[in-house]
C-alpha cells in the first residue's frame, strides 16, 4: 500500500458532523509538508477513539476569508464566528476535503494500533505503514454505513475505493 496517512485529533462534536455528511472539511492552522492520502480520524475526550477513516479529496490553503468561502461552498460545517476564532492570529490556514468516508463501528482504541503508552496528537501524526496495515485489519470487521460525502461517492465507491490495494 502507497497511502500516506496521517492520524488527526477531533473534538466529538466535529466528528458527529463529520459522520452525518454536514461537515465535509476539516480545518487546520497547520498542516503536512507532505502530500497525505488518508486521514485517520480520532475522536478525542470523552469518547477516545478511532472513529473514521477517510480519503482526502483536496487541501486548500488561504486565508480566514477564503476559507470561509470553502465552508459555505463545500459544507465546513461551522460557524463563521468558530473559523475566525480559531485561526485567530494565523495569516493563512487550511481546509482539508474529505471523500470517501469509511465509518468505525465500535471504533478502534490508539493501544490497539499504537501500543499502551501512545498519546493522541494535538495536531497529527504521520502513520508508519506498519501502522497504517494494522488499522486496516483492525477495521475489517468494523465497517459500517456512512452517509455519501459528495454527490459522486456512493455507497460502492467507498467500499472499494478507501484502500483499493486492500480489498
Amino acid at each position: 500500500m502507497n497511502s500516506k496517512a496521517v492520524l488527526i485529533s477531533i473534538h466529538p462534536e466535529h466528528v458527529a458532523k463529520i459522520l452525518s455528511g454536514e461537515k465535509r472539511l476539516e480545518f487546520r492552522r497547520q498542516w503536512a509538508a507532505q502530500p497525505i492520502d488518508v486521514l485517520v480520524i480520532y475522536a478525542t475526550s470523552p469518547v477516545q477513539k478511532i472513529i473514521a477513516i477517510t480519503r482526502i479529496q483536496n487541501v486548500f490553503r488561504g486565508s480566514k476569508t477564503h476559507l470561509w468561502a470553502l465552508a459555505q461552498e463545500k459544507g465546513g460545517g461551522i460557524s463563521r464566528k468558530q473559523l475566525f476564532d480559531y485561526m485567530d492570529g494565523k495569516d493563512e490556514g487550511v481546509a482539508i476535503e474529505l471523500s470517501r468516508l469509511l465509518k468505525l463501528k465500535d471504533g478502534v482504541h490508539l493501544s490497539s494500533v499504537f501500543g499502551e503508552n501512545f498519546k493522541p496528537p494535538q495536531s497529527f501524526r504521520y502513520l508508519t505503514p506498519s501502522e497504517l496495515e494494522r488499522l486496516i485489519r483492525l477495521t475489517e470487521a468494523d465497517k459500517s454505513e456512512a452517509p455519501p460525502l459528495s454527490r459522486s461517492d456512493t455507497k460502492q465507491e467507498r467500499q472499494y475505493a478507501l484502500f483499493p490495494a486492500a480489498q
